[in-house]
């Protein structure tokens, strides 16, 4: 994956037509992006998960600025679940660091809407389509040609699904209906280790699935 597991989430979450988040995205995108950040700590080996709970081993950064702050304010000790919960108060302002890292990289960019010459509002544009197009790609293979998902894609398919957002993928209604049944079953068919497994499990009931 070319992007790290929260900026993919993001992009997904990102309404293409209107610059903002989905509307089905609004109260889960924060927590989720938070949730991606860990999960992909944890597949860095920054952190340990033990029946869900955290562990961190490795303050080293990993290049990736949203990443890194996340790895700051991470406890040894608490809940996976509790971390989520309390990061996510204090990172309100991760959509505004996503927006910034990924104009940087040259996929977004920012765009002020107008009435006449008043400001109104930003909204952000896709300006490379190519790296959502190969996220989109891949979250289909795992649906229609049973390509067995690499764990950042499990998370990433699994967050989507605890989103609500699944319908932002696949957009017909008989296709939503095949990614649903294996949004239930993606966990299961990839290579995750059983304490990977568990939080995601977790997360199910913590986002009203």
């Amino acid at each position: 994956m070319k992007l790290s597991i929260a900026e993919s989430l993001y992009l997904i979450a990102l309404d293409d037509e209107e610059g903002r988040i989905l509307a089905a995205a609004e109260k889960t995108v924060v927590p989720g992006v938070i949730a991606a950040c860990i999960l992909e700590l944890y597949l860095l080996k920054k952190i340990k998960l033990d029946g869900g709970n955290i562990s961190v081993v490795d303050t080293i950064g990993t290049g990736n600025g949203i990443l890194d702050n996340v790895l700051k304010k991470l406890q040894t000790g608490p809940s996976f679940l509790d971390q989520i919960n309390s990061l996510s108060s204090k990172f309100k302002d991760i959509q505004e660091d996503l927006n910034a890292l990924l104009a940087q990289r040259g996929i977004l960019k920012k765009e002020e809407t107008k009435l006449l010459w008043i400001p109104l509002s930003d909204r952000m544009d896709n300006a490379n389509y190519a790296f959502e197009q190969e996220i989109r790609n891949n979250l289909r293979a795992i649906v229609f040609k049973s390509a067995k998902p690499s764990p950042a894609f499990t998370i990433l398919f699994s967050l989507i699904d605890d989103c609500n957002i699944l319908d932002e993928v696949f957009k017909d209604k008989d296709e939503l209906i095949d990614a649903e049944k294996v949004g239930k079953e993606v966990i299961n068919r990839s290579d995750v280790d059983e304490h990977l497994a568990h939080v995601l499990n977790q997360l199910k009931p913590f986002f009203g699935k």
